[in-house]
C-alpha cells in the first residue's frame, strides 16, 4: 500500500493513476480527473500519462502545457504577465489528453489555492490571537505603569506639599531669626552702652580716691599716719579730716609677692587731684630719688619705689594693663592716667592717644 503523491492519504482502491516517468501514484480526485473520462480516454493514455511535475520538466516547444496562472501575490502586483495563445499542432479540442492535462493543471492550481487559503486563514487566526494577546498584555502592563505613575504622582504631590509647608516654616523661621538677630544687635548695643555708662559711674564714684602701691606691709601699721607722712614728703599736708577712708585692698592674685595696695578716700576730688599733682611734681624734681619707702620712714636694707595713682574701676584697670603691654611691645615711652582715662604717647613731641577701649589697642598692634 502506498500514499498519494498529491495528498498524504493512502491509496486503497483502483481510483488512481500512475506516472509513467516517476512512478508516483495520484488519486484521480487529487488531479481533478473523473473516472468516466479516464474510461473514455485512449488505451495508451494511462500507460503514457505523466504527472504534472514530470510534464513540467520535459522540454516544451510552445506554452501549451504551461500551468494555469496563479493568483498574483501582493508583492507581484506590479508585474506584467504575457499571455500567448496556445498553438494546437497535432491535438484538437476533441482530444481527451488535452482535457486531462488541463484538468491536472487545474487540480494543482486548486490545491495551491486551497493551501494558500488555509495558510492565509491560519496566519490570520494566528495574527488575530497574537494581536489579541499582545493587546491584552500591553493593556495590562500599561495599566500597571499608569497605576505606578499615579502612585508616584500622589507621592510627589505629598512631598511637594510637605516641601511647600517646610518652605513656609523655614521662611517664617528665617524671618524670626532675622528679627531675633536684630533685637540681639540692639541688645548688644544697649548692653555696651550701659556697660560704658556703668563704668563711667563707677569711675566717677572713685573720683576722690587714691591708690598707693608697693608700700610694705607691717604689723600694727597706722595707714593714716603713713599717708600723712607721704603727703609731707611731697609738700602736701593732709589732716585727719581730709581722709574719709583708708585701708589695704585685696590682692587680685593671692600668690603675688607685691604688698597690698592702700586705698585712700579723700574728702573731695579737688583734694585728690592736688595730692596727685604734688606727687608728680615731686618725682619730676627728684628724678634720681623718686618717691620710695625711705620718704615715709620705712628704713630697710632695700629701698623700694612707691607709686601714687588714681583708683581705677576694674574695667579701666584691665584697659590700663593692656595699654602698658602694647606700649612695651610698640616702644611707646609714656603711659598715664588722667581723670580715670588711659593715655599713650610714643615720644615727648608726639600726640597723646586716648585709649577709649581695646579696639584702639588692636589698631595700634596692626600698625
Amino acid at each position: 500500500m502506498s500514499n498519494c503523491a498529491a495528498c498524504p492519504d493512502a491509496i486503497d482502491d483502483n481510483n488512481f493513476i500512475k506516472c509513467n516517468r516517476c512512478s508516483k501514484k495520484f488519486h484521480l480526485l487529487c488531479i481533478n480527473i473523473k473516472k468516466g473520462e479516464l474510461e473514455k480516454a485512449p488505451r495508451d493514455y494511462e500507460s503514457n500519462w505523466l504527472c504534472p511535475i514530470c510534464l513540467n520538466k520535459q522540454p516544451k516547444s510552445d506554452n501549451s502545457r504551461k500551468p494555469v496562472r496563479p493568483t498574483t501575490p501582493t508583492g507581484m502586483a506590479d508585474m506584467t504577465f504575457i499571455n500567448t495563445r496556445r498553438k494546437l499542432h497535432s491535438r484538437t479540442d476533441s482530444d481527451p489528453s488535452i482535457h486531462l492535462s488541463s484538468a491536472s493543471d487545474a487540480g494543482i492550481h486548486n490545491i495551491r489555492e486551497i493551501i494558500r487559503d488555509e495558510l492565509r486563514g491560519v496566519m490570520k487566526d494566528f495574527m488575530a490571537d497574537y494581536m489579541t494577546d499582545f493587546k491584552n498584555t500591553i493593556k495590562s502592563q500599561f495599566s500597571e505603569i499608569m497605576s505606578e505613575i499615579n502612585e508616584f504622582k500622589n507621592s510627589l504631590e505629598f512631598i511637594s506639599e510637605g516641601f511647600d509647608s517646610m518652605k513656609k516654616e523655614l521662611s517664617a523661621a528665617n524671618a524670626k531669626i532675622a528679627l531675633i538677630n536684630k533685637e540681639n544687635e540692639t541688645l548688644r548695643s544697649d548692653i555696651y552702652s550701659l556697660k560704658l555708662r556703668l563704668n563711667t559711674f563707677d569711675q566717677l564714684s572713685r573720683s576722690s580716691n587714691l591708690e598707693i602701691q608697693c608700700v610694705p606691709e607691717r604689723k600694727a601699721e597706722n595707714l593714716i599716719i603713713m599717708v600723712q607722712e607721704l603727703g609731707k614728703s611731697i609738700n602736701f599736708n593732709l589732716n585727719e579730716k581730709d581722709i574719709s577712708y583708708c585701708s589695704r585692698t585685696a590682692k587680685l592674685k593671692s600668690d603675688s609677692p607685691r604688698p597690698r595696695s592702700i586705698l585712700v578716700k579723700l574728702n573731695s576730688p579737688r583734694t585728690r587731684d592736688c595730692f596727685l599733682a604734688a606727687a608728680i611734681e615731686f618725682n619730676k624734681k627728684n628724678h634720681e630719688n623718686k618717691l620710695n619707702t625711705g620718704h615715709i620712714g620705712i628704713l630697710s636694707t632695700k629701698v623700694t619705689p612707691i607709686y601714687v595713682t588714681e583708683n581705677l574701676s576694674p574695667e579701666n584697670k584691665h584697659l590700663h594693663a593692656a595699654a602698658r603691654k602694647v606700649a612695651k611691645e610698640k616702644n611707646y615711652k609714656f603711659v598715664w592716667i588722667r581723670g580715670g582715662r588711659v593715655y599713650l604717647r610714643k615720644t615727648e613731641t608726639s600726640e597723646a592717644i586716648f585709649v577709649r577701649n581695646e579696639e584702639v589697642l588692636e589698631k595700634l598692634n596692626k600698625l
